[in-house]
């Protein structure tokens, strides 16, 4: 959980003439401060300045309430209790990672989002969806997936818009400038992370013996990455090639609504299937990626689509091995041993497996008016 060490240090470092992000770059959109800033405030509070303690309770508290509005306060039929339980599941599988990121705070607030979209709530959903990605860019796919499967599309332009420029004022008004856009510059300038699929082919190579090829850990980003033949050229194509699947994601998204699919079955089909393109196309691949699968297989089982008992035992599956991968054979992993390159392997393989299934139902969703049995049991 040094993550959080992370961010508490972060906080305490920073000059007080600069704020993360706004003024200073950052790894992170500024947004993502907001919980950070909440966690201190609450650890200096109840905690003697314990940082780590201070995002515990936080992430109790929004994960509760997200739990309570997902089964609508004990309301909800069983569909919603099964997700809830889904979610529990998932959380306590994947490990610590589950909810010690900021990743956390996003996949809340995006799966808040998802339970508006159920309620009819467009407009709420589209919010938070966007200012969910201003925290951590991934619920940019559950923004795509509703822009395709709503008929508002130029409101939920106009609004993502809106939300944005608002982010971006209040960012400018605390002394903003270039810095606000840093994490793109950041992000975009990373190497292979080791537990990137993409790393698999490096990280057996090294293995094998293969010269120059071996994992050196980078002072900038703090990650493990992947030296080798052709590394830094196959880096730079990873966010071109994120970008091709995206639109290929939204092609099929955009023939389904043509074929007069019902919209949450578009969602949630299109949810999945992009989340898992910023996946498995990823050259970063941190641990806690595997958190984002929680909101579309709950999209999945509230709507009450075909396939979600696979997709849910799928996540669940993903998140153990993940959990085996990073903490429990971490070390092995960074001394090349056998039973963690082993699992690694196993993981990302589940992985591109996965999407290939989502993109296959996906493309099916527009055989079937209804979208029933688009996503096959």
């Amino acid at each position: 959980m040094a993550d959080v060490s992370l961010y508490g240090w972060w906080l305490d470092t920073t000059p007080g003439f600069e704020v993360l992000g706004i003024s200073r770059d950052w790894v992170y959109p500024f947004p993502a401060l907001i919980p950070m800033v909440l966690a201190k405030v609450l650890g200096l509070l109840l905690a003697g300045g314990n940082v780590l303690t201070g995002w515990i309770l936080l992430l109790t508290v929004i994960d509760t309430m997200a739990i309570l509005t997902l089964v609508q306060f004990g309301r909800s039929g069983r569909q919603r209790f099964t997700a809830a339980w889904f979610w529990l599941a998932f959380i306590f599988l994947l490990g610590p990672v589950a909810i010690a990121r900021i990743d956390a705070v996003a996949t809340a607030v995006a799966l808040f989002g998802v339970l508006a979209l159920s309620a009819g709530r467009i407009r709420s959903a589209v919010i938070l969806f966007t200012f969910g990605a201003w925290i951590k860019i991934w619920p940019i796919a559950t923004a795509l997936a509703v822009f395709v499967a709503d008929k508002a599309r130029k409101m939920i332009v106009l609004l993502g818009i809106a939300t944005s420029a608002t982010i971006l004022a209040a960012g400018w008004a605390l002394g903003g400038d270039a810095s606000m856009f840093s994490f793109f510059t950041m992000q975009g300038n990373r190497g292979i992370q080791v537990e990137a699929p993409i790393a698999t082919i490096w990280l057996w190579a090294s293995k094998l013996g293969v010269p120059d090829t071996y994992i050196y850990f980078d002072q900038v980003m703090l990650t493990n990455q992947m030296h080798g033949q052709n590394v830094e050229l196959i880096a730079s194509l990873m966010n071109p090639a994120m970008l091709v699947a995206f639109l290929i994601t939204a092609g099929l998204a955009f023939k389904a609504y043509r074929a007069g699919v019902d919209r949450n079955s578009i969602f949630a089909a299109t949810a999945l299937t992009a989340v898992l393109d910023l996946i498995v196309f990823n050259k970063v691949g941190s641990p806690q990626f595997q958190g984002w699968l929680a909101v579309p297989i709950i999209a999945l089982i509230i709507f009450k689509q075909h396939g979600w008992r696979f997709a849910t035992i799928t996540g669940l599956t993903l998140a153990f091995l993940t959990n085996l991968i990073y903490p429990v054979f971490y070390l092995d992993l960074m001394g090349m041993g056998w039973t963690s390159i082993g699992l690694l392997t196993v993981r990302n393989l589940l992985l591109i497996g996965f999407l290939v299934w989502a993109n296959i139902k996906l493309s099916g969703l527009s055989k079937s008016k209804t979208g029933e049995g688009a996503i096959s049991r």
